[in-house]
């Protein structure tokens, strides 16, 4: 499967969990704090930590190997909205110590925070799949991409014997059930 594909897979279902915390924290007088601690788990360690470094660390990277800055443009946006994500998630859980410790208002920044971050990823996915990607795709030379999927590949294949991803998909369904119904 190529990089590209791969990566869109993967907000495929960051979206799917941006959906399911969407609905979570509509009514807020029955937070179900578990849940959303599970989805500040998914966030950081399957959006953050298994997909946005792969963006960061091989397309990115290699985006600006191919003459794009990091620093400005669309890597640079892209880079500066992963920042902003962290932030958010970050708050939340910050928020979140509050609410546990009896701060029965924190529910507000926890909610706050998330729903922030998950306009901003929405919005983030919507410029990498449409904008980003296949000027990557148009940009990279195809020994890169191919080199690229390969990686990818390889990254996928260790993640999922060690059953790090699938914990994560495994998260996303079940939340997924509770939630869209």
């Amino acid at each position: 499967m190529s990089a590209i594909k791969i990566l869109v897979g993967e907000h495929d279902v960051i979206l799917r969990m941006i959906d399911v915390t969407r609905r979570l924290l509509a009514d807020t007088t029955t937070v179900n704090i578990g849940h959303v601690e599970q989805i500040l788990d998914f966030i950081k360690n399957f959006a953050d930590k298994y997909h946005h470094l792969k963006e960061e660390d091989v397309l990115f990277l290699e985006m600006e190997h191919h003459g794009m800055s990091r620093q400005s443009g669309p890597v640079g946006v892209m880079l500066h909205e992963h920042e902003q994500g962290r932030a958010y998630v970050k708050h939340a859980e910050e928020a979140i110590l509050k609410f546990k410790s009896g701060n029965s208002q924190a529910v507000n920044e926890i909610k706050d925070n998330l729903l922030n971050y998950c306009a901003l990823l929405t919005n983030h996915i919507y410029k990498e799949n449409n904008i980003l990607y296949p000027m990557a795709e148009r940009l990279l030379p195809d020994a890169v991409m191919q080199a690229m999927s390969e990686h990818f590949d390889v990254a996928i294949t260790a993640t999922v014997n060690n059953e790090y991803a699938d914990k994560y998909l495994k998260i996303a369904e079940e939340l997924s059930r509770i939630y869209m119904k």
